[in-house]
């Protein structure tokens, strides 16, 4: 058989053409690579992972992800021991922002995951009374329990917004339950609402059961009059045991006392209430009124004080949180 010059090129340029569609996909993947995937030399916790794109990381990612995951849980009363169980923080791993980062790192560069924290809703803090704030900046809470009181509500609610101040008003439910318009007039100016229980009752007095149908009645009772639901807990007649605030906390309360108490609920002479929140005036104070007479008129006074003196009022929440 004779092969002519002819049938030699044109097998040869067949052979090559095979070569280029076989080598053209190889080069144009590399130089995606080259260009788009991460650079040389960089490791994602000692993982190497120079050259995968940004598709291909966030397999790799996710796979990794798995094993750094932590989960939060929130801390606990034991109640045979009569202590604490502190909470876990847990821990995710950013997908995309590992993924971004990959994608910047220089090359030979060391990548960790990004992570964020899972915070617990219920922590340590919550299994312990607080009589007063953090002290470390001129910051007070006024607080308000109201179990009664209706008539003078609106008028402080006046001078408070004159003002432009923001206290926490602690509510009875069985109150909230009865003057639900007033109610919501505080939480609707912007209040912080707190749980004062469902009645009136002594938490000393009462077996567990009744403590978590105490503050549980209170808080659904002022989450339908109100919308909001409290983080804080004024036990009421400021009445309490241990047990008490273990209860409170692991239904995810604080419980609050007070740092000065104005006994207003006495009505005193308006003097008489100013002259109690200046004499024991400090940084994180928790200062409880009630809405009576004298305390409405002595409410502007206390407030033009504060601000004279530096003090910032802030809700009890707000104080707390520092």
């Amino acid at each position: 058989m004779i092969i002519t010059k002819r049938a030699i090129l044109i097998t040869a340029g067949i052979v090559l053409s095979a070569a280029l569609l076989f080598l053209v996909p190889s080069l144009y993947d590399a130089a995606q690579r080259a260009l788009h995937g991460v650079k040389p030399g960089v490791t994602l916790e000692g993982q190497l992972v120079e050259g995968l794109l940004e598709e291909e990381l966030y397999d790799v990612v996710a796979s990794l992800a798995e094993t750094f995951y932590v989960e939060a849980s929130n801390a606990s009363w034991d109640w045979k021991r009569g202590e604490v169980t502190p909470e876990v923080v847990g821990q995710v791993v950013d997908v995309q922002s590992t993924v971004k980062a990959l994608l910047q790192a220089p090359a030979r560069t060391a990548v960790r995951l990004v992570t964020v924290e899972v915070l617990p809703s219920i922590t340590k803090a919550h299994f312990q009374p607080y009589y007063r704030g953090p002290n470390s900046e001129p910051r007070v809470s006024l607080m308000f329990n109201v179990d009664w009181g209706d008539e003078y509500i609106p008028g402080l609610l006046e001078v408070l917004d004159q003002a432009d101040v923001t206290v926490t008003w602690f509510l009875t439910g069985r109150w909230a339950k009865r003057a639900p318009e007033l109610a919501k007039a505080i939480s609707d100016a912007g209040h912080e609402i707190g749980n004062h229980g469902g009645w009136h009752g002594l938490p000393s007095a009462m077996s567990r059961e009744e403590t978590v149908r105490l503050i549980q009645e209170g808080e659904d009772l002022i989450l339908e009059a109100t919308g909001q639901r409290p983080q804080v807990f004024a036990p009421p007649a400021g009445d309490y045991t241990q047990e008490t605030v273990a209860v409170a906390a692991e239904l995810g309360y604080k419980t609050v006392l007070w740092t000065i108490d104005t006994v207003d609920w006495q009505r005193p002479a308006p003097t008489k209430i100013i002259d109690r929140v200046l004499s024991g005036l400090v940084n994180g104070a928790l200062i409880l009124m009630h809405p009576t007479g004298p305390t409405l008129e002595a409410l502007p006074v206390v407030l033009d004080h504060l601000a004279a003196r530096g003090f910032q009022c802030v809700t009890v929440s707000e104080l707390l949180a520092d």
